[in-house]
């Protein structure tokens, strides 16, 4: 989404906004929200799944 090119409130469609160049922001007078897009530096990485932990062997009795 190119925040110059937004015109409206991506949460209450409002057109009261007001576009923060500095922060990459954008401000809803109406609702309040901070809309601030993800870098891609940013986003949450996905969790690897653990691998499951070993069973011990069970010794050998002589």
């Amino acid at each position: 989404m190119n925040l110059q090119e937004t015109h409206e409130c991506p949460d209450c469609a409002s057109p009261n906004i007001v576009h923060n160049q500095e922060r990459e922001q954008i401000i809803c007078r109406e609702c309040g929200l901070i809309y601030e897009p993800l870098s891609p530096s940013t986003k949450p990485e996905r969790a690897k799944p653990k691998a499951a932990p070993k069973k011990a062997k069970p010794k050998k009795r002589k």
